[in-house]
Protein backbone atom coordinates (compact mmCIF):
# COMPACT_ATOMS: atom_id res chain seq x y z
CA UNK A 1 0.00 0.00 0.00
CA UNK A 2 1.68 3.31 -0.93
CA UNK A 3 0.58 5.92 1.04
CA UNK A 4 2.47 8.49 -0.79
CA UNK A 5 -0.63 8.62 -3.36
CA UNK A 6 -3.64 8.37 -1.13
CA UNK A 7 -5.18 11.85 0.27
CA UNK A 8 -4.40 12.04 4.19
CA UNK A 9 -7.19 12.30 6.20
CA UNK A 10 -7.67 15.94 7.62
CA UNK A 11 -8.73 16.38 11.84
CA UNK A 12 -12.20 14.83 11.60
CA UNK A 13 -13.94 15.74 14.77
CA UNK A 14 -16.87 13.60 16.58
CA UNK A 15 -18.97 16.64 16.23
CA UNK A 16 -18.17 16.22 12.52
CA UNK A 17 -19.53 12.80 12.70
CA UNK A 18 -22.39 13.96 14.76
CA UNK A 19 -24.02 16.61 12.18
CA UNK A 20 -23.69 13.97 9.19
CA UNK A 21 -26.06 11.70 11.34
CA UNK A 22 -28.32 14.63 12.00
CA UNK A 23 -27.92 16.32 7.84
CA UNK A 24 -29.27 12.21 6.97
CA UNK A 25 -32.68 12.28 9.24
CA UNK A 26 -35.83 13.82 8.45
CA UNK A 27 -36.49 17.36 8.11
CA UNK A 28 -39.97 17.25 7.74
CA UNK A 29 -41.72 14.38 10.17
CA UNK A 30 -41.82 16.42 13.29
CA UNK A 31 -42.35 13.09 15.48
CA UNK A 32 -39.50 10.90 13.32
CA UNK A 33 -37.18 14.27 13.70
CA UNK A 34 -38.19 14.32 17.37
CA UNK A 35 -38.00 10.65 18.29
CA UNK A 36 -34.45 10.86 16.19
CA UNK A 37 -32.30 13.69 17.52
CA UNK A 38 -33.95 12.55 21.51
CA UNK A 39 -32.41 9.55 20.57
CA UNK A 40 -28.83 10.57 19.68
CA UNK A 41 -28.35 13.27 22.15
CA UNK A 42 -29.42 11.19 25.11
CA UNK A 43 -25.89 10.54 24.79
CA UNK A 44 -23.41 7.16 24.56
CA UNK A 45 -20.24 7.01 23.97
CA UNK A 46 -19.91 6.74 19.96
CA UNK A 47 -17.36 3.56 20.69
CA UNK A 48 -17.74 2.58 16.97
CA UNK A 49 -17.46 6.31 15.50
CA UNK A 50 -14.17 6.76 17.82
CA UNK A 51 -12.91 2.90 16.16
CA UNK A 52 -13.34 4.39 12.61
CA UNK A 53 -11.95 7.64 13.21
CA UNK A 54 -8.94 5.86 14.99
CA UNK A 55 -8.72 2.90 11.92
CA UNK A 56 -9.40 5.64 9.51
CA UNK A 57 -6.67 7.94 10.47
CA UNK A 58 -4.40 5.39 11.07
CA UNK A 59 -4.87 4.13 7.46
CA UNK A 60 -4.91 7.84 6.38
CA UNK A 61 -7.97 7.78 4.39
CA UNK A 62 -9.86 10.98 2.93
CA UNK A 63 -11.98 12.93 5.40
CA UNK A 64 -14.88 12.44 3.32
CA UNK A 65 -14.83 8.97 3.36
CA UNK A 66 -13.78 8.86 7.41
CA UNK A 67 -16.98 10.90 8.09
CA UNK A 68 -18.56 8.22 6.08
CA UNK A 69 -17.79 5.20 7.88
CA UNK A 70 -18.04 6.42 11.23
CA UNK A 71 -21.75 8.40 10.59
CA UNK A 72 -22.63 4.55 8.88
CA UNK A 73 -21.48 2.34 11.56
CA UNK A 74 -22.74 4.79 14.69
CA UNK A 75 -26.13 4.87 12.83
CA UNK A 76 -26.68 1.56 12.51
CA UNK A 77 -25.26 1.06 16.15
CA UNK A 78 -27.98 3.53 17.36
CA UNK A 79 -30.65 1.76 15.37
CA UNK A 80 -30.06 -2.04 16.85
CA UNK A 81 -30.56 -0.09 20.29
CA UNK A 82 -34.04 1.39 19.23
CA UNK A 83 -34.89 -2.15 17.90
CA UNK A 84 -33.74 -3.65 20.79
CA UNK A 85 -34.80 -1.83 24.10
CA UNK A 86 -38.09 -2.53 22.20
CA UNK A 87 -37.91 -5.81 21.91
CA UNK A 88 -36.54 -6.62 25.45
CA UNK A 89 -39.12 -4.30 27.06
CA UNK A 90 -36.30 -2.12 28.73
CA UNK A 91 -38.01 1.35 29.89
CA UNK A 92 -34.38 3.01 29.85
CA UNK A 93 -31.46 3.48 27.86
CA UNK A 94 -28.15 6.08 29.03
CA UNK A 95 -30.44 7.22 31.82
CA UNK A 96 -33.52 8.58 29.70
CA UNK A 97 -36.79 6.83 28.84
CA UNK A 98 -36.23 4.57 25.81
CA UNK A 99 -37.91 5.71 22.29
CA UNK A 100 -40.51 3.34 22.26
CA UNK A 101 -41.69 4.31 26.16
CA UNK A 102 -41.75 7.90 25.02
CA UNK A 103 -42.79 7.88 21.76
CA UNK A 104 -44.40 4.41 21.04
CA UNK A 105 -43.56 1.54 19.76
CA UNK A 106 -44.58 1.69 15.90
CA UNK A 107 -42.84 5.41 16.22
CA UNK A 108 -39.45 3.07 17.52
CA UNK A 109 -39.80 0.24 14.90
CA UNK A 110 -39.94 3.16 12.10
CA UNK A 111 -37.19 5.19 13.89
CA UNK A 112 -34.77 2.30 13.49
CA UNK A 113 -35.57 0.99 9.89
CA UNK A 114 -35.02 4.77 9.22
CA UNK A 115 -31.57 4.75 10.93
CA UNK A 116 -30.65 1.76 9.25
CA UNK A 117 -31.52 3.23 5.73
CA UNK A 118 -29.88 6.81 6.25
CA UNK A 119 -26.07 4.43 7.16
CA UNK A 120 -26.08 3.33 3.94
CA UNK A 121 -27.15 6.73 2.44
CA UNK A 122 -23.88 7.89 4.68
CA UNK A 123 -21.92 4.67 3.23
CA UNK A 124 -22.83 5.35 -0.26
CA UNK A 125 -21.42 9.22 -0.08
CA UNK A 126 -17.53 7.57 0.25
CA UNK A 127 -15.92 8.79 -3.15
CA UNK A 128 -13.81 5.63 -3.52
CA UNK A 129 -13.56 3.05 -5.66
CA UNK A 130 -14.27 0.36 -3.12
CA UNK A 131 -17.88 1.64 -2.60
CA UNK A 132 -19.75 -1.70 -4.16
CA UNK A 133 -17.53 -3.92 -1.40
CA UNK A 134 -18.39 -1.59 1.36
CA UNK A 135 -21.90 -1.50 0.34
CA UNK A 136 -21.97 -5.54 0.44
CA UNK A 137 -19.84 -6.00 3.29
CA UNK A 138 -21.98 -3.60 5.65
CA UNK A 139 -24.71 -5.63 4.22
CA UNK A 140 -23.46 -8.91 5.62
CA UNK A 141 -22.21 -7.29 9.17
CA UNK A 142 -26.22 -6.12 9.45
CA UNK A 143 -27.56 -9.31 8.53
CA UNK A 144 -24.95 -11.37 10.78
CA UNK A 145 -25.89 -8.81 13.57
CA UNK A 146 -29.76 -9.50 13.06
CA UNK A 147 -28.89 -12.98 13.14
CA UNK A 148 -27.13 -12.42 16.46
CA UNK A 149 -30.50 -10.20 18.12
CA UNK A 150 -32.41 -13.26 17.20
CA UNK A 151 -30.17 -16.28 18.68
CA UNK A 152 -30.00 -13.95 21.53
CA UNK A 153 -33.93 -13.74 21.90
CA UNK A 154 -34.53 -17.14 21.36
CA UNK A 155 -31.33 -18.72 23.11
CA UNK A 156 -31.36 -21.83 25.03
CA UNK A 157 -27.79 -21.79 25.81
CA UNK A 158 -26.66 -24.73 28.16
CA UNK A 159 -22.87 -24.37 27.43
CA UNK A 160 -20.10 -21.84 27.28
CA UNK A 161 -19.20 -22.44 23.92
CA UNK A 162 -23.47 -21.56 22.52
CA UNK A 163 -22.72 -18.42 24.90
CA UNK A 164 -19.94 -17.32 23.14
CA UNK A 165 -21.35 -17.65 19.55
CA UNK A 166 -24.40 -15.89 20.48
CA UNK A 167 -22.77 -13.15 22.38
CA UNK A 168 -20.18 -13.15 19.36
CA UNK A 169 -23.08 -12.61 16.73
CA UNK A 170 -24.98 -10.04 18.83
CA UNK A 171 -21.90 -7.69 19.98
CA UNK A 172 -19.25 -8.56 17.45
CA UNK A 173 -20.84 -6.97 13.90
CA UNK A 174 -21.11 -3.50 14.69
CA UNK A 175 -18.03 -3.52 16.84
CA UNK A 176 -15.99 -4.95 14.41
CA UNK A 177 -17.34 -2.92 11.13
CA UNK A 178 -15.69 0.49 11.79
CA UNK A 179 -12.26 -1.34 10.87
CA UNK A 180 -13.32 -3.64 8.78
CA UNK A 181 -14.99 -0.81 6.63
CA UNK A 182 -11.74 1.24 7.08
CA UNK A 183 -9.36 -1.66 6.05
CA UNK A 184 -11.67 -2.37 2.68
CA UNK A 185 -11.68 1.40 1.58
CA UNK A 186 -7.78 1.03 1.95
CA UNK A 187 -7.58 -1.61 -0.50
CA UNK A 188 -6.73 -3.90 2.75
CA UNK A 189 -9.32 -6.69 2.37
CA UNK A 190 -7.29 -9.36 3.27
CA UNK A 191 -6.93 -8.32 6.36
CA UNK A 192 -10.78 -8.25 7.31
CA UNK A 193 -10.96 -11.12 8.81
CA UNK A 194 -8.57 -9.90 11.56
CA UNK A 195 -10.24 -7.56 12.66
CA UNK A 196 -13.60 -9.66 12.87
CA UNK A 197 -11.20 -12.23 14.97
CA UNK A 198 -10.39 -9.12 17.17
CA UNK A 199 -14.17 -7.68 17.48
CA UNK A 200 -15.49 -11.50 18.08
CA UNK A 201 -12.96 -11.54 21.31
CA UNK A 202 -14.17 -7.89 22.08
CA UNK A 203 -17.87 -8.26 22.26
CA UNK A 204 -18.04 -12.06 24.18
CA UNK A 205 -15.59 -9.84 27.08
CA UNK A 206 -18.12 -6.69 26.11
CA UNK A 207 -21.31 -9.30 27.29
CA UNK A 208 -19.78 -11.59 29.38
CA UNK A 209 -18.78 -8.13 31.85
CA UNK A 210 -22.46 -6.86 31.01
CA UNK A 211 -23.67 -9.75 31.81
CA UNK A 212 -22.44 -9.27 35.72
CA UNK A 213 -24.49 -6.16 36.37
CA UNK A 214 -27.48 -7.62 34.80
CA UNK A 215 -27.88 -10.90 36.49
CA UNK A 216 -30.43 -11.16 38.48
CA UNK A 217 -32.93 -9.37 36.19
CA UNK A 218 -31.30 -11.56 33.25
CA UNK A 219 -31.41 -15.18 35.59
CA UNK A 220 -35.34 -13.75 37.35
CA UNK A 221 -36.47 -13.39 33.36
CA UNK A 222 -34.96 -16.56 31.56
CA UNK A 223 -32.40 -14.40 29.84
CA UNK A 224 -29.52 -15.26 28.89
CA UNK A 225 -26.78 -14.56 30.59
CA UNK A 226 -23.04 -16.41 31.81
CA UNK A 227 -23.78 -16.19 35.09
CA UNK A 228 -26.67 -18.62 34.78
CA UNK A 229 -24.18 -21.39 32.87
CA UNK A 230 -21.60 -21.76 35.78
CA UNK A 231 -21.75 -23.27 39.16
CA UNK A 232 -20.92 -22.19 42.72
CA UNK A 233 -21.85 -19.32 44.87
CA UNK A 234 -22.48 -16.07 43.36
CA UNK A 235 -18.80 -15.01 44.35
CA UNK A 236 -17.53 -17.63 42.50
CA UNK A 237 -19.87 -17.18 39.56
CA UNK A 238 -19.00 -13.50 39.25
CA UNK A 239 -15.24 -14.18 39.70
CA UNK A 240 -15.62 -16.77 36.21
CA UNK A 241 -17.23 -14.08 34.24
CA UNK A 242 -14.61 -11.53 34.89
CA UNK A 243 -12.01 -14.16 33.81
CA UNK A 244 -13.69 -15.11 31.28
CA UNK A 245 -14.19 -11.57 29.70
CA UNK A 246 -9.96 -10.72 30.57
CA UNK A 247 -8.77 -13.74 28.97
CA UNK A 248 -11.16 -12.70 25.37
CA UNK A 249 -9.69 -9.15 26.01
CA UNK A 250 -6.29 -10.31 26.00
CA UNK A 251 -6.87 -12.43 22.62
CA UNK A 252 -8.20 -9.57 21.35
CA UNK A 253 -5.00 -7.49 21.69
CA UNK A 254 -2.69 -10.07 21.07
CA UNK A 255 -4.78 -10.27 17.45
CA UNK A 256 -5.28 -6.51 17.23
CA UNK A 257 -2.05 -5.92 17.15
CA UNK A 258 -1.13 -7.59 13.99
CA UNK A 259 -3.46 -5.40 11.78
CA UNK A 260 -1.49 -2.98 9.56
CA UNK A 261 -0.27 0.39 10.40
CA UNK A 262 -1.64 0.22 13.86
CA UNK A 263 -5.61 0.01 12.37
CA UNK A 264 -6.19 -1.83 14.87
CA UNK A 265 -5.07 0.29 18.12
CA UNK A 266 -8.70 1.27 18.86
CA UNK A 267 -9.61 -2.07 19.68
CA UNK A 268 -6.43 -2.47 22.00
CA UNK A 269 -7.68 0.71 23.83
CA UNK A 270 -10.90 -1.01 23.98
CA UNK A 271 -10.06 -4.22 25.03
CA UNK A 272 -7.73 -3.07 27.81
CA UNK A 273 -11.06 -1.60 29.41
CA UNK A 274 -11.20 -5.07 30.66
CA UNK A 275 -9.12 -6.85 33.65
CA UNK A 276 -10.33 -9.33 36.24
CA UNK A 277 -12.13 -6.27 38.69
CA UNK A 278 -13.40 -3.91 35.81
CA UNK A 279 -16.41 -3.39 34.82
CA UNK A 280 -17.64 -2.72 30.95
CA UNK A 281 -18.34 1.36 30.63
CA UNK A 282 -22.21 1.80 29.77
CA UNK A 283 -21.80 3.85 26.97
CA UNK A 284 -20.45 0.80 24.91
Amino acid sequence: MNFSRIEPSENVRLADVEMAMANLLPQKDDVMTSAALYHLRSGGGRVRADLALKSARALRLSRQITIAISAACELLHNASLVHDDLQDGDASRRGEIAVWKKFGSNTAICLGDLMVSAAYSAIASASTDHLPELIVHMHQRVSDVISGQHADLESNCVSIDQYNDVARMKSGPLLGLPVELSLIAAGLSEQVLTATAASDAIAIAYQTTDDISDAERDISSGGLNFIALVQGDMAARVNAARMHATSHARAAIKIATTLPHKSGDGFISLAEKFNPAAEMLEAI
